[in-house]
């Protein structure tokens, strides 16, 4: 808390304003929030209500086209549909895969911020309706919901209401100051008594308490019989100082004389009225005089004329801490004790220098003994200086043990309280040795509570039962992480127990990320497998023609080898990843050549286009595993094609890049990526299409990022929805070997 308080306003108007003002602001933010939720709410729930709608009126009139086969009315139909604002694209995909689309070009105004636009995306999703004439299907028509102009809605609405609620705040906080700085200015009337008090000489008038608040009247009249008792003391105060024998003077913290006695101005020669309000530095040059000093001290002397004085000085303290808040000085005449004082001192003196020339008649005696107490101490100051040295060596290298181990210890001593925090508890726990040292077992339970998750802590940690087993626990504070608490037994008296603190984080991530991935596959086996099991036990049991029947087959067969493919690419990625590139042939490889025969090997698709062929215009070496290489452009060709289902040129091309690096890029004109799914491409099992229409497994990217990364290069990907995604793989290159063949591009034979 006195770090708090040492953040906030020091006048009572500034720290009631700030209270004010959170108050205010919070329940304006709060306000503000329910707003904007229930706006951002109505707003989503409006564009799917409207996306449905136009859904429903879209499929009759798209019907009518799909059975005759008019796309061309259907596409002007489309592009009727997405005038209005609420739709960003619409698309109609027949039964054979043909894909009609209509993309909006325009941006909305005002323009929203990529985070509104995002979060608009992710709760919602394309309109799809089946369009079905007398019992048969002809296709599907989807309808996107344009997320820039649902959010610039929302941003308007957001801009307005964040701009009323910062007026509001001002109004508010404007209509309250001027009335709070009248009430509680009045407080001023007590920092003016408090002067006259500080300057003592004065009389102390009472505060008028007309006029102010009834709690400040309250405050006052106390303040006025506080001030008529301090005015009565004074009064007392001055009569016994009058009958002191000694001169008495009392000065503030600022060193101001407040209080003196008429013997103080006898002695410093001046009448005592005109001491006060003097510093009391000028008053007495010869004393070092500190009214803050937190000790007094005594018989200080000094000569003022022919006289000798002595002067004492005691603090004044007040407050619940005992600051000083001035000093009482006392000064008395001692000449008359001063010259008897100097004549003992003389004939002390004298008898001393009798002693010394006795002693050193008689000093050779024990010169022997002295000789051989001094060897001992000598040898004994050796040994205590070798074993000083032998501990600090000792405990320079645990406190290196314990500063390089990533583990935390805590260390109790003997009455089971904490004597040592190594650095890496500090780190683990986020409470410093301060914290920590001195600690008892309650005291170390408490703090280490507070920083559990609210999963844990619900059950109370007790340190003796971390003696049976370590007992896991989540963290909240400093940071989400999983720790390992376990107490065993310290060896000793001294080190009775020790606290052994493990950050165990790494293998929860690793054992969670092995049950997702163990999850994710047998759910993507499951789903060709549950189709080989149907339509194997359709031929068990039913009777069907020849035709029928072999159509069954060819389907088991379709979906055993989508279950061998995922099987084969969970091989390969297994295999690539455990071995990490020792099945790896590396050697000089002429990308121009390699690029050349794979766009020669690659099966095209049904109906499209050869990949086109971009060559460097010299031949570029790099050091890599020809087959593996080729096995990653062959993946992205396959997804370039599988990702562009309406159509377009794939271009393989191959271009110098800066810093000695080549680049092979593979780009479509196909759907796209957005940014959220640009991110988590190359996770296994991810599919950036969700409709289920493009098949694949997801492990395609996986296996390609895998392979270029032990091949010391990198993947990047570029991408726009709706306007197609370009891979590039980024490789070193090598010199020209000088063996290389000028037709093949590869090694001669020796």
């Amino acid at each position: 808390m006195s770090r708090i308080d040492a953040l906030l306003p020091r006048s009572l108007v500034s720290r009631v304003m700030l209270v004010y003002t959170v108050a205010l602001t919070l329940l304006v933010v709060t306000g503000v929030g329910v707003f904007l939720a229930y706006t951002f709410r109505a707003t989503l729930d409006d564009a799917d209500s409207g996306a449905q709608a136009m859904s429903a009126l879209l499929s009759p009139a798209v019907a009518d086209s799909a059975v005759v086969g008019d796309y061309d009315t259907i596409r002007r139909t489309l592009e009727r549909v997405i005038t209005h604002p609420l739709f960003e694209r619409a698309a109609f995909i027949d039964l054979k895969g043909g894909r009609i689309e209509v993309v909006r070009q325009d941006r909305p105004d005002p323009t929203p911020p990529d985070w509104l636009v995002r979060h608009v995306e992710s709760r919602q999703s394309p309109v799809n309706a089946t369009i079905n004439v007398g019992g048969r299907d002809y296709g599907i028509t989807r309808l996107s919901v344009w997320s820039d102009r649902v959010a610039a809605d929302i941003w308007q609405v957001m801009r307005l209401a964040l701009l009323l609620a910062a007026l509001g705040v001002l109004a508010g906080l404007a209509l309250v100051w001027w009335p709070l700085k009248r009430w509680l200015g009045q407080l001023d009337r007590v920092s003016d008594l408090g002067t006259r008090l500080q300057e003592g000489g004065q009389a102390l008038l009472p505060m008028p308490v007309d006029q102010a608040p009834l709690e400040f009247q309250r405050t006052f009249e106390v303040v006025n019989q506080v001030a008529a008792s301090l005015q009565a003391e004074r009064a007392q105060a001055a009569v016994t100082l009058a009958s002191i024998a000694e001169g008495v003077a009392t000065v503030n913290r600022a060193g101001i004389v407040v209080l003196t006695n008429p013997v103080l101005g006898e002695l410093l020669g001046g009448a005592s009225a005109t001491l006060l309000g003097q510093p009391i530095a000028a008053l007495l040059p010869e004393l070092d005089v500190d009214p803050t000093a937190p000790d007094g001290w005594l018989g200080h002397r000094f000569e003022r004329g022919k006289r000798m004085l002595e002067a004492s000085l005691a603090p004044v303290r007040s407050g619940p801490d005992g600051d000083a808040a001035g000093a009482v000085i006392v000064l008395r005449d001692v000449t008359e004790r001063q010259l008897l004082e100097n004549q003992l001192r003389t004939e002390l003196d004298a008898r001393a220098h009798a002693m010394t020339a006795m002693s050193q008649m008689l000093g050779s005696a024990g010169s022997v003994a002295d000789g051989m107490r001094a060897g001992a101490i000598e040898q004994l100051s050796s040994q205590v200086g070798d074993m000083v040295a032998r501990l600090r060596r000792q405990t320079s290298q645990l406190h290196a043990i314990f500063n390089l181990t990533p583990d935390g210890f805590i260390a109790f001593d003997a009455r089971h309280r904490v004597q040592f925090v190594s650095p890496a508890c500090v780190f683990l726990t986020m409470l410093s040795d301060r914290q920590l040292l001195g600690q008892d077992e309650a005291g170390l339970e408490a703090l280490l509570q507070a920083r559990f998750a609210e999963s844990d802590a619900l059950r109370p940690l007790r340190l003796q039962e971390l003696r049976d087993a370590p007992r896991i626990v989540q963290m909240a504070q400093p940071m989400a992480r999983i720790l390992s608490l376990a107490l065993h037994d310290g060896g000793g008296a001294e080190t009775p127990q020790l606290l052994h603190i493990r950050d165990v984080s790494q293998q929860f991530e690793l054992d969670r990320l092995k049950s997702e991935f163990l999850s994710t596959a047998a759910h993507e086996l499951r789903t060709p497998m549950t189709s080989i099991f149907g339509f194997v036990e359709l031929l068990i049991h039913r009777e069907m023609s020849p035709e029928r029947h072999r159509e069954l087959l060819q389907r088991v067969h379709r979906q055993s080898r989508a279950m061998m493919d995922i099987l084969d690419e969970l091989l390969d990625l297994s295999r690539i990843e455990a071995r990490r590139a020792l099945d790896f042939q590396f050697g000089p490889v002429c990308l121009n050549e390699l690029l050349r025969r794979t766009v020669d090997d690659f099966g095209v698709p049904a109906g499209r286009e050869a990949p086109a062929l971009l060559p460097a215009a010299q031949p570029l070496w790099v050091h890599a595993d020809a087959s593996k290489l080729g096995q990653a452009l062959r993946n992205l060709l396959s997804n370039a094609y599988k990702y562009s289902p309406g159509g377009g040129p794939v271009t393989l091309r191959l271009q110098p890049a800066d810093d000695g690096q080549v680049d092979i890029e593979v780009e479509d004109r196909g759907i796209g990526m957005t940014a959220q799914e640009l991110a988590r491409v190359s996770e296994r099992f991810y599919r950036a299409d969700r409709s289920g229409a493009i098949p694949g497994t997801g492990l395609g990217m996986s296996i390609v990022k895998a392979i270029i990364e032990l091949m010391d290069g990198s993947l990047l990907l570029r991408s726009e929805p709706g306007r197609g995604t370009t891979a590039t793989l980024r490789l070193r290159v090598t010199a020209t070997p000088t063996d290389a063949s000028p037709a093949t591009g590869a090694p001669a034979a020796a």
